[in-house]
């Protein structure tokens, strides 16, 4: 859901706005009201809203103000204006500052709801953005692990690469592939592993070509995805 803020000092416009949102439609819950500007910046920062109905007459701080100091993380935040005041100026500064929409007091309840659709479909295009992007990320990561292999690859450090947490990785890998990340890594691995192990070079050297630094591990891996040590597996070779 779309947290939403109200900062305006007047009972009537907050209970209004309240009353003629389409918040379910559009997935999005008021979690607070501000009746004045310093209130509003400090619940800014408490309640982290992505949505500011924002009056631009209010004590304390102005809605002017308040746009000037959506700065840094605030600055994410989508703004809709409300104003008693049909100012080209105020406007102006709504819309300098990224304001998705300047509204007249009294509140038009289709112009309204216009403006929270917008802000809607808006996330809705970056949700759908984000996704691509892992996609694309993804694609990228096994590119990665197919030609480079021999490096230091495991899914901690391809998710710090690729700016991503580990169990989202790991979960986003497994759908598209069908297999999680590790055991991806593994395969590629130990597929080489046996190509250079049939060229004539020993465990050993064939552990480090293809990524494991520790020769014991490595075997002990190869057995366990193939029932048999990288020396047996040789010796078969040898004999067939």
């Amino acid at each position: 859901m779309l947290k939403v803020l109200i900062a305006d000092d007047e009972r009537i416009v907050r209970k209004t706005l309240r009353l003629i949102g389409n918040w379910d439609e559009y997935e999005m819950e008021i979690v607070g009201e501000a009746q004045n500007g310093m209130e509003a910046l400090e619940m800014i920062d408490q309640l982290k809203p992505d949505i500011l109905l924002l009056d631009m007459k209010m004590p304390g701080l102005s809605g002017n103000q308040i746009l000037e100091q959506l700065t840094g993380d605030r600055k994410r935040i989508h703004v809709i204006v409300i104003s008693g005041y049909d100012d080209f100026e105020y406007a102006r500064m709504a819309l300098k500052y990224g304001a998705i929409d300047y509204l007249l007091k009294p509140i038009n309840r289709n112009e309204f709801n216009q403006a929270l659709c917008r802000i809607y479909e808006n996330e809705q295009k970056s949700k759908i953005q984000g996704v691509e992007r892992k996609k694309d990320a993804l694609e990228q990561i096994k590119d990665k692990i197919d030609t480079n292999y021999m490096e230091d690859i495991s899914l901690t450090n391809l998710a710090e690469a690729y700016f991503m947490n580990s169990d989202v990785l790991s979960r986003l890998f497994k759908k598209k592939y069908g297999v999680n990340i590790t055991s991806y890594i593994n395969d590629v691995r130990l597929t080489q592993a046996k190509i250079y192990l049939t060229a004539g070079y020993n465990s050993a050297q064939v552990s480090e070509m293809v990524g494991y630094h520790d020769s014991n591990y490595f075997s002990r891996v190869f057995k366990k995805y193939y029932g048999i040590s990288p020396t047996q597996f040789v010796d078969e070779m040898n004999h067939s």
